[in-house]
């Protein structure tokens, strides 16, 4: 396990700071526009606005990190993202904040880009898996340890908007002073959003419902924290302790969703999360406790969804046609992530701060009630060796060449991590 990660050791320290960093700036972002009193439809749009530059980075970032390699790349990158992070407090206008998200979700979307193709061209087939594994872990310990550091200062004030933009500054040192050649772009053929969807479409709208879930609560759930009286420890464990719930429970769903009938898993931990979103509602205003408890199983189950449509939609893809299919479920992903919060916020302003997870609940039951039905009436699961279930991190764009379901799909790379002569660095302008 030391001999195949060593290589990667500095790599997913700058990961892990870059998305430690990013955890405490997304929720305290919602926890200030609270504070300020920003208009419950305007939070919407600027939550929005981190998904919609997330998107069109998965167009154009290719071609940058082409031209000037992916250690400057990274380095570019991470700079625009902090300076993003830093012009919070200097003005408090929707209109910077919403540009502020949009860039930053463009720049998280370029260091994801660089990050991942780094690891899909420095690993072998056989170990693709124990690196995906690892990569996934420091993905959700950096996103829900971030939000603990919520704690360490005032969200009214500037100091925390410092610390998110120092750790996302620090990340670029790790990478920075490593030697390592630059690696190539994985080159991925597309599969059409009409062709997935005629191949499977309980994977191509799971993913899309999937996107809608995770951005309407990871945008919005501190507004709706702050707006029904959590202090500051409250919104950091319910914010942290849901996204480590999500990771925990990763394993033994997708292990359920390996042995039986994947519809039927998909469509019992959407009509659970809807349960247990309505069960929240009506917790709300009498126990922070009892929502935080709520808000890890929530977790648990809403962050796998993703994961088990990606899964579900593979069952009915050749190994060729898999890479290609995932480009294209990330983009009804994050077409999801962005109608989430726009959908969420107008509920929230005409009932209230609830209105958040009767959204949730509603999306839950929308996708159960499809997963339902194309059991019903879809073509049975083709027999044969079923598509492992794997975690993968939350907004990945390349991180299926990772996966050793797409091996078929994969360029094989000399890997050598004991060889007596280093990597040469990569060349200076």
């Amino acid at each position: 396990m030391h001999h195949t990660l060593s290589p990667f050791i500095a790599l997913f320290a700058s990961f892990g700071l870059l998305l430690t960093g990013g955890g405490l700036l997304t929720t305290l972002v919602g926890v200030r526009m609270s504070e300020e009193a920003f208009a419950t439809e305007l939070i919407g749009v600027v939550t929005a606005c981190y998904s919609v530059g997330f998107v069109m980075a998965t167009r154009v970032c290719a071609g940058i990190i082409s031209r000037v390699g992916h250690i400057r790349s990274f380095a570019a990158f991470a700079a625009m993202a902090a300076i993003s992070t830093l012009a919070y407090p200097l003005l408090i206008e929707p209109w910077l904040w919403a540009a502020m998200r949009l860039v930053y979700g463009f720049s998280l979307a370029g260091l994801y880009m660089v990050t991942e193709s780094w690891l899909n061209d420095r690993t072998p087939s056989e170990r693709r898996g124990q690196v995906l594994s690892v990569y996934s872990i420091v993905s959700y310990v950096g996103l829900g340890g971030g939000q603990f550091l919520l704690l360490t200062g005032r969200a009214g004030s500037f100091e925390l908007f410092s610390l998110a933009a120092m750790l996302i500054a620090a990340a670029v040192v790790p990478v920075t002073i490593t030697r390592i050649t630059s690696p190539e772009l994985p080159v991925v053929e597309r599969v059409g959003l009409r062709g997935l969807f005629d191949a499977s479409p309980l994977g191509m709208v799971g993913s899309a419902l999937a996107g809608t879930i995770n951005g309407a609560f990871l945008g919005l759930a501190p507004v709706y924290a702050r707006s029904t009286g959590f202090s500051d420890a409250g919104i950091a464990l319910l914010m942290g302790l849901s996204i480590l719930g999500g990771f925990l429970l990763q394993w033994p769903i997708g292990h359920l969703s390996d042995r039986f009938n994947r519809r039927d898993v998909l469509m019992g931990v959407s009509f659970s999360m809807m349960a247990c979103s309505l069960a929240i509602v009506f917790s709300t205003g009498r126990s922070e406790l009892a929502i935080i408890a709520l808000g890890v199983l929530w977790g648990g189950l809403a962050f796998t969804l993703y994961p088990i449509s990606l899964s579900l939609a593979n069952d009915f893809l050749e190994p060729r046609q898999m890479l290609g299919a995932s480009a294209s479920l990330l983009l009804v992903h994050g077409a999801g992530m962005i109608a989430g919060p726009l959908i969420a916020s107008q509920l929230m302003a005409i009932i209230g701060a609830p209105g958040l997870f009767w959204t949730l609940a509603g999306a839950g039951l929308l996708l159960g009630g499809f997963a339902w039905l194309r059991q019903q009436v879809g073509p049975p699961i083709p027999v044969g060796e079923p598509s492992t279930y794997r975690v993968v991190p939350r907004e990945g764009v390349y991180a299926g060449g990772l996966d050793p379901r797409y091996e078929e799909a994969q360029l094989e790379f000399d890997f050598e991590a004991d060889s007596p002569e280093p990597p040469e660095p990569e060349a200076e302008p």
